[in-house]
This record gives C-alpha cells, sequence and structure tokens, in this order.
C-alpha cells in the first residue's frame, strides 16, 4: 500500500508538470538535445512565442540569445533574422529612439555579411516608425535615402522596397500622381526577386492609388497583373507540395476589382466579385472584414441601396469604435452622413455633419501643425548638419593647406639642402676650372712670338690688354675698340677670338673676362652688394649679369657668394681647429 501511494504521488506530480508546462518551457527542454539548424529553429520559435506575450524584455532576452547562437553557429541567415526581429520588438514597443540607436550596427553587420534582403527590411523598420509616430517627412526622406542606397547597389529588392514605402507615404500626403508613379516603379522591380508578399502588397497600393484618382480602366487592368501573379504563385506552390494560405491576397485582388467594375456601371459583375469576396473574408481579421463592407457600401451606394450602404457602415463604425481607430472613424462617420444625404435623410445627415465636421477640422489643424513641427524640426536639423559640415570641410580643408605647407616647406627645405650640396661641388668645379685656366694662360704665355700664327699673336695681345687693362670695365666696350686698341681690324679680332676661345664670339670672350672678375669681387669682397660687382664687372644691366652668370658657372651670383662665405668660414673653423 505505502507503494501504491508513493508511485500514485509521482504520477500525480509528473501529470501536473506537464500540465503546468508552456510551450516555451517545452521548447527550452528540447533544445538541451538539438545543435545547428535544429537549435537555431528552436530559438526562433522561442522568440515567436515571446512575442505574443507582451513582455519586452523577456521577449529581447530570447531575441538576444537567438543572435548569440547564431553568431556561434556563424549562420548568416539566422544572425540577419535575429537583427531584424530585434528592430520589429523596439517598433512594437515603440522605442524609435532604439531602433535609430541600434539601425547602424545591424545595417553594418548586414552589409558585411551579405544579406541585402534583410539589410533593406531592417531599414523599412525606421520607415514604419516614423511613419507610426506621424513623421512623414522624415519617413519619405529616409525612404528616399534607402532608395539611393539600393540603386547605387542595384538591388531590385531595396529598389522594390524603398519605392513601395515612398508611394505609401506619398499616398497619405494625398499626392497621388506622384504615389502611382512610384509604386509602378516598385512593382517593376519586385517582379524581379523571388519574395511575393511584398510585390502583391504594392498591387494593393497600387489599386488604392488609381482608385483615389478615378482610374478604373487601368484599375482594371492592373487587377488582371494582380490576379495572374497570385494563381501563378499558387500553382507554383501546388506543383512544390504544400497549399499556401491565400485568400486574403485574393479578397483584395477582389474587392479592387469590384470596385473598377461598379464603378464602370457594371453592376452585375460587381455584385459576383462581392459574393466571391465574402468567401475570401470568412475568418478573417477586422481589418479585411472592414474593406470588404467599405466596398459594399459603396455598391449599395451605387445602386441605390441606400438602407444596405447606411448598414455596412455602421457595422464599419462599430468596427473602428472597438479597435480605438478615431481617424478611420471619422472618415466612415463623414461617408455615413454622405450616405444619408443621398437617401434623403436630410436631418440625421446633419446632425452627423455638425458632429464630424469639427473633430475633421480640429483633427486637420492637428495633423497641419504637427508637419509644420516635423518640418520646422527637420529645417532645423538640416541647418545643423549643414553648419557642422561647414565645419569639418573647413577643418579638413585648413588640415589640408596645413599639410600642403608642412609638405612645401619640407620639400624647399630639401631642395635647398640639395641645391647648396650641388653649389658647393659646382664651386669647387669652378675654382678647379679657374686654376687649370690660369695654368693654362700661363703656359701660353710661354711660347715664343714666332711659333704663333697671326690670329695666336692677336689672342696673345687680347688676353694681355684684358688682365693688365681691364679694359672689360667698360661697359661700352665691343669687338672695333678692341681692334683700335691692338691695332687690327675686327674680322681678325674675330676670327682669332673663334680659333683660340673654343668657338666664342668677340662678345662672349669681353663676357667670360668680365664674369671671372666678378666671381673674384663675390669672393675677397663678401661685403659687396650684386648691384656693385654687376657695375664694377662692366655690366649694364642687372638682368644680363644674372642670366650670364648663371649660364657661365651654373648658379646665380648670390648663391655663388653665398657659397664663398660657407667654403671660407668652413676653412677658417678647420684653420682655428688646428692651431
Amino acid at each position: 500500500m505505502k507503494h501504491f501511494i508513493t508511485l500514485l504521488f509521482v504520477i500525480t506530480l509528473s501529470a501536473g508538470e506537464m500540465y503546468a508546462a508552456t510551450p516555451a518551457d517545452s521548447i527550452r527542454k528540447e533544445m538541451k538535445h538539438l545543435k545547428g539548424e535544429k537549435l537555431l529553429q528552436a530559438y526562433h520559435n522561442l522568440c515567436r512565442l515571446a512575442a505574443a506575450e507582451d513582455n519586452m524584455g523577456y521577449e529581447l532576452r530570447c531575441i538576444r540569445e537567438y543572435l548569440a547562437e547564431s553568431l556561434r553557429q556563424k549562420d548568416k541567415e539566422a544572425e540577419a533574422q535575429a537583427r531584424v526581429t530585434q528592430l520589429y520588438c523596439y517598433y512594437n514597443y515603440e522605442m524609435t529612439d532604439s531602433i535609430s540607436y541600434y539601425l547602424p550596427e545591424v545595417l553594418s553587420a548586414m552589409k558585411k555579411n551579405g544579406t541585402w534582403d534583410y539589410y533593406y527590411n531592417a531599414w523599412n523598420v525606421l520607415i514604419e516608425s516614423y511613419l507610426y509616430e506621424d513623421k512623414v517627412q522624415t519617413a519619405l526622406f529616409e525612404a528616399q535615402k534607402m532608395y539611393a542606397d539600393a540603386r547605387k547597389r542595384k538591388n531590385n529588392y531595396g529598389l522594390g522596397t524603398s519605392t513601395y514605402g515612398m508611394a505609401c507615404i506619398y499616398q497619405t500626403m494625398g499626392r497621388f500622381r506622384e504615389a502611382e508613379k512610384t509604386i509602378e516603379e516598385s512593382i517593376v522591380a519586385l517582379s524581379k526577386v523571388d519574395e511575393i508578399s511584398q510585390l502583391l502588397s504594392a498591387y494593393n497600393v497600387l489599386g488604392e492609388t488609381l482608385d483615389a484618382q478615378g482610374k478604373y480602366d487601368k484599375l482594371r487592368t492592373t487587377c488582371a497583373a494582380w490576379k495572374a501573379v497570385i494563381d501563378k504563385y499558387k500553382k507554383e506552390a501546388l506543383q512544390k507540395g504544400y497549399t499556401p494560405s491565400l485568400n486574403g491576397r485574393y479578397l483584395y485582388c477582389t474587392l479592387a476589382t469590384a470596385v473598377a467594375e461598379l464603378e464602370t456601371g457594371h453592376y452585375d459583375r460587381a455584385k459576383e466579385l462581392l459574393q466571391l469576396a465574402d468567401k475570401y473574408a470568412k475568418g478573417r481579421k477586422a481589418v479585411a472584414r472592414f474593406k470588404l463592407l467599405q466596398v459594399k457600401a459603396r455598391y449599395y451606394a451605387a445602386t441605390k441601396q441606400y438602407d444596405r450602404a447606411i448598414a455596412c457602415n455602421n457595422e464599419n463604425m462599430g468596427i473602428m469604435t472597438a479597435a480605438g481607430d478615431s481617424v478611420s472613424l471619422l472618415t466612415v462617420q463623414m461617408q455615413q452622413a454622405d450616405l444619408y444625404m443621398q437617401a434623403g435623410r436630410y436631418k440625421e445627415a446633419a446632425e452627423l455633419y455638425s458632429l464630424v465636421i469639427p473633430h475633421k477640422d480640429k483633427l486637420r489643424n492637428t495633423e497641419l501643425a504637427k508637419q509644420l513641427d516635423e518640418l520646422r524640426t527637420i529645417f532645423e536639423v538640416d541647418k545643423l548638419t549643414l553648419r557642422n559640415e561647414v565645419i569639418t570641410t573647413r577643418l579638413y580643408l585648413s588640415l589640408i593647406i596645413v599639410a600642403l605647407l608642412l609638405a612645401t616647406i619640407v620639400l624647399y627645405i630639401i631642395y635647398i639642402r640639395r641645391l647648396r650640396r650641388k653649389n658647393r661641388a659646382l664651386y669647387d668645379s669652378i675654382l678647379l676650372y679657374r686654376k687649370a685656366e690660369r695654368d693654362m694662360e700661363t703656359a701660353t704665355r710661354l711660347v715664343p712670338e714666332e711659333e704663333l700664327d697671326r690670329e695666336g699673336k692677336i689672342y696673345r695681345r687680347l688676353c694681355e690688354l684684358m688682365q693688365k687693362e681691364k679694359v672689360y670695365k667698360d661697359t661700352e666696350l665691343n669687338r672695333d675698340i678692341l681692334s683700335k686698341r691692338i691695332g687690327t681690324n675686327a674680322v681678325y679680332i674675330t676670327n682669332a677670338v673663334r680659333k683660340y676661345a673654343d668657338g666664342a664670339t668677340v662678345n662672349e670672350f669681353i663676357n667670360g673676362y668680365r664674369l671671372r672678375h666678378a666671381a673674384s669681387l663675390l669672393t675677397n669682397n663678401p661685403d659687396l652688394n650684386i648691384n656693385e660687382v654687376e657695375y664694377r664687372s662692366g655690366f649694364n644691366s642687372r638682368a644680363t649679369f644674372n642670366r650670364c652668370f648663371r649660364a657661365f658657372f651654373g648658379m646665380s651670383p648670390s648663391e655663388y657668394k653665398a657659397v664663398s662665405k660657407e667654403k671660407k668660414k668652413t676653412q677658417k673653423d678647420s684653420s682655428e681647429e688646428r692651431a
């Protein structure tokens, strides 16, 4: 008996534990024995269950566990899914700041992994959160940024998602032409990707946009293409062995087709479509029922069955009241007042108008004030951003200028050092050349007169005249003056100089003596300025002097003077050290 009671107690306890365990507890218990993809799927299921519990802390903990496991397994797809789920958690709890904070990190990770569909889905969460907060302009700017990004990457899913968001925003703003153009671009892009749900949503938006503009012939054509997409997807799914749930998709397509038919006067066809829509709407959420009742009310009003139209609107008002959607409720109430007018129930229409119109005006003013505040905020943010960009640009420009200046200074210093090295080497070569030149002149003077030809004798007399009387100091000195001084003609002098001065002209011969004298002055009289050296050497132009000096010695007079001073100082220091 004792053993029986113990066994009964254990069985009861086990049964209690079995019934007390939640689905999440069961999953966690199973996870101890799972690995790889099965473990990741278990974490994903936990996140889905946590989302239904209305406990943000617990949901985020499950998502972070899922993310950690996906990172451990290096599963890029699961990682991207976890990150997007985290953003949607923040969205569901109206934490736009958290979305803005984490989004750059999320986008960076997805960009690195190349999970582009999730990349644009994550970005779209921010746009949806802005729309939820009625920040329409901000949402539009963000959607335009996403579009530019997708266009740069040539990503069809990104193009389709961003243009879908832009179209919804334009529709909200009442800019239906822009909405039509943008949603058509979205459909073209999304038709090129495998994911179909966003494409079907895009067709729904296009249908609403065409309805708002009264383009019912185009709406009929659009609905035919829309239905063909659903049919094709259903056929492919059945071929793969599973039956997709498409009643909701067929419902919205059927309702849009019904609107096109009833607005073009095809009431029988519209009635058939509404009967089909009733079948699709069975068991669906209140929002589907709301859309169905809206179209039914339009059909009954068009066929002058006003009581039935009013009944549909009354049911819709109940749905909106239960949902707490005051904006949609006002729209339905205004439609109801219009129906009262059409039905000739003027008193009821007046009462409803007097109730609704002040609320609509107040709502319109509130929305206008919100948009103005948002635009003002955007303007201030843009102004601050622009100012920061200007400051940043100026800073970068300043840094670039400073860097260029430093580079210029460094290059200049390097250039000066190299120039000085070159000039020192050149100066030493000049001294050696001048010594060799003097030795040659000495050797030439030792040659007996009778051994020289006519040109040699003339050249010797010219050199003696230059060395003894320094006639080159005369700025007017030329070939004719020289020929008179030595008693010969100008042609003989020219020939003599050309023959014995390495093909030089008479003027070059004269300038050679002037330049050597200038070099001596610069070496031996460092206190003389360049103008004085030029004048004492027989030049009458500073430009000519500089040009001839550089051509003859390979450096300017100033550089020659500086090197000469440096050499003298070095020699003096060396002498003092030896002493």
